[in-house]
């Protein structure tokens, strides 16, 4: 398994729904891109990050931004979408730059 970090920053995830009793919510996680997987962690000030999910780069299907005409109910306000397995990961970044960052370096990941 390669560490190597490529990505690592503060976005917004929303939840992926998979029970259908699950509430839609949007939660703030530190995500980590590796040549091998993405994973995001719950964060809290002074306190170890959690690891709260993980994806492996060989399971995304697609990765895409998300154009809507739909408010965004989150702070950070450009989202992209990331298909898994039968789930898609919905997540928010703080700007376009960075947005575009994010999925240029997943598909490159993906397509390696």
């Amino acid at each position: 398994m390669n560490n190597s970090v490529l990505l690592q920053e503060e976005l917004i995830k929303k939840s992926q729904q998979k029970r259908r009793t699950s509430p839609s919510n949007f939660k703030v996680r530190f995500f980590v891109l590796t040549k091998s997987s993405l994973a995001y962690f719950e964060h809290r000030s002074g306190k170890k990050r959690i690891l709260k999910g993980s994806i492996e780069l060989s399971k995304i299907k697609c990765v895409e931004i998300v154009k809507s005409d739909i408010s965004i109910p989150c702070h950070y306000k450009y989202p992209f979408q990331i298909f898994h397995d039968s789930y898609v990961l919905y997540v928010f970044a703080p700007s376009q730059t960075s947005c575009q960052k994010w999925v240029l370096t997943l598909k490159e990941g993906n397509c390696s």
